[in-house]
């Protein structure tokens, strides 16, 4: 039986799980972007011909200008949009320089697990929160 439905290769997207003191770095994404001024964990889009760890380092660098180093794989989440499916890999980072810069991004800040709950994230993040809640 054919179907119309045409098969989607998922976009393959880094995140980066950062903690400084019991808080984690998420990011604020810009008022012009699709899913306007929603938080999200900083990362963004493979390229070709990158790992995960490149991407992510590359990233950061462009959006917030910190260098950090892509240690353990967190988790590894699927989730389809509206547009099409989306494989998060992320990552436990460890900041190693640089001062955070909104080069990319409304906004920062440093939450707790539980506090991230209360901020509209992005779909995709959700079982990445849940998982920081469980091992808080």
């Amino acid at each position: 039986m054919m179907t119309s439905e045409k098969k989607t290769s998922p976009l393959l997207v880094t995140a980066a799980i950062i903690e400084k003191q019991g808080h984690f770095l998420i990011t604020q994404r810009l008022a012009n972007k699709p899913h306007p001024l929603m938080w999200e964990f900083p990362g963004g889009k493979m390229e070709a011909g990158e790992s995960p760890q490149q991407a992510l380092q590359r990233e950061l660098l462009e959006v917030l200008e910190i260098e950090i180093t892509a240690d353990t794989i967190f988790d590894v989440i699927y989730h389809r949009y509206d547009w099409g499916p989306v494989l998060i890999l992320a990552y436990r980072c460890k900041w190693i320089s640089g001062e955070i810069k909104h080069l990319e991004v409304a906004d920062h800040c440093w939450a707790t697990a539980t506090e991230l709950n209360a901020l509209p994230f992005l779909p995709a993040d959700g079982p990445l929160i849940q998982r920081l809640e469980l091992e808080a």
